[in-house]
């Protein structure tokens, strides 16, 4: 794989113009972590498994826009149907006929879903999900386990809850995944005041001893509705998302990120008893029948039709895992580094250790520098697309060999 031009000097440009008209960036899985000017600021164009920067350097992109590209850049039959609704228009005064059939299409494919409500990202239809719990149940405290957004009741309880109002934080309470006790002492201490329990199904972690069924069956028998935040997980680990891959079906699921390929689009979707009753609660969106995502949905949804897209992205995804832990005991540095999660989804970090003079940060900070580089984009993690192949795999690993070997040195 050709080394990158790591000089950057576009990239930089565009970086010191950024700072001086940008007050930060749009996500924070954005933001240039690794040091300004040592790893590239601006994509111009991706392809497949591929992205390149504002340089000319090209890369193998792990992140995959942070999951959302799930079939790949550019991926044609999504395209082709961005196109086609492009020549017909993009937002119109009335509902389109594709909200009515992408629905059909989530309804048909999701075990919880009954009805749907769309938005355009996570944090729309999760925090549209707990004011719909709240309206039903007449409570107001939420029991969080995961990420959730930034709105209010959730950002309230993190480290940057600067700016919201002491009395949100009061009302969200974090347990812990596969502690169950955990989630049981806040029920106790709050008992009949839970509106909702809401939870990131997997991620990097496995349900243990049953934990999902365990949670369902708790927050039912305290009134409480339990909601699915599958933004980062459906139709990535199983085409029928985490409830379909553990047969744990919540009264509310939120779904987005894969659904569309790249495109805008997230959903609320569950029993009918509890959908009917969203023209009930203040929930509005000017762009949430936006007629292009819906398009590039629909031929998303319909890509999985035709494909074992979890299939093959499990599989090779399986691949790297696998040889990217071999390498790491190869090189003796499994005190210092681990791989954490599922072939279609796994992260990796580095950890304290005694025996290396190196810290966390400086190893990553190194890490990135040396596989960016070299052609690989990833960021502490490998989100899989249908696009990622055993050739991408290959070099990937052929690049991680010789940077681990440079870690070792370093360290």
């Amino acid at each position: 794989m050709k080394t990158a031009d790591t000089s950057y000097k576009k990239s930089k440009s565009y970086l010191e113009r950024s700072n001086k008209i940008i007050s930060g960036a749009s996500t924070f899985s954005k933001l240039n972590h690794f040091g300004e000017g040592k790893t590239p600021f601006c994509l111009t164009h991706g392809s497949g498994p591929y992205v390149w920067d504002v340089d000319g350097n090209r890369y193998i992109d792990y992140v995959s826009s942070r999951g959302y590209v799930i079939l790949g850049y550019n991926y044609p039959d999504v395209n082709q149907a961005i196109q086609a609704q492009l020549d017909k228009g993009i937002a119109f005064s009335l509902p389109h006929t594709l909200e009515i059939e992408v629905a059909e299409m989530l309804c048909e494919r999701l075990p919880s879903a009954e009805m749907v409500r769309f938005g355009k990202n996570g944090s729309d239809v999760t925090s549209a999900a707990v004011r719909l719990a709240r309206h039903i149940t007449s409570r107001d405290h939420i029991l969080f386990c995961g990420y959730h957004g930034w709105q209010d009741w959730y950002a309230g309880q993190t480290s940057m809850n600067s700016g919201i109002p002491h009395c949100y934080a009061e009302l969200s309470h974090k347990f812990t995944y596969n502690d169950i006790d955990s989630l049981n002492k806040l029920l106790d201490q709050l008992k009949g005041k839970v509106a909702a329990v809401i939870i990131e199904p997997v991620r990097f972690e496995r349900p243990k001893q049953d934990f999902l069924n365990q949670v369902k069956d708790l927050a039912h028998k305290n009134g409480a509705i339990l909601i699915f935040d599958e933004i980062k997980s459906c139709f990535r680990y199983h085409k029928q998302g985490a409830e379909g891959l553990y047969g744990v079906i919540p009264d509310l699921s939120c779904i987005g990120k894969t659904i569309a390929n790249g495109m805008p689009l997230s959903a609320v979707v569950g029993r009918r008893e509890h959908m009917k009753r969203f023209p009930e609660v203040y929930y509005t969106l000017s762009s949430a029948g936006e007629a292009l995502s819906l398009a590039a949905t629909k031929a998303t949804l319909e890509t999985f039709d035709k494909a074992d897209v979890c299939g093959q992205m499990s599989r090779v995804g399986g691949l790297l895992m696998d040889g990217f832990h071999d390498l790491i005991q190869k090189y003796d540095l499994g005190n210092l580094m681990h791989v954490i999660g599922f072939p279609c989804f796994h992260g990796f970090s580095f950890k304290a250790c005694e025996d290396s003079k190196r810290n966390p940060t400086e190893l990553i900070n190194f890490w990135t520098q040396e596989t960016t580089k070299r052609g690989i984009l990833s960021c502490e993690a490998h989100f899989m697309s249908f696009s990622h192949t055993e050739e991408t795999t290959a070099q990937t690993l052929k690049v991680y060999e010789e940077v681990l070997g440079l870690v070792r040195e370093f360290v």
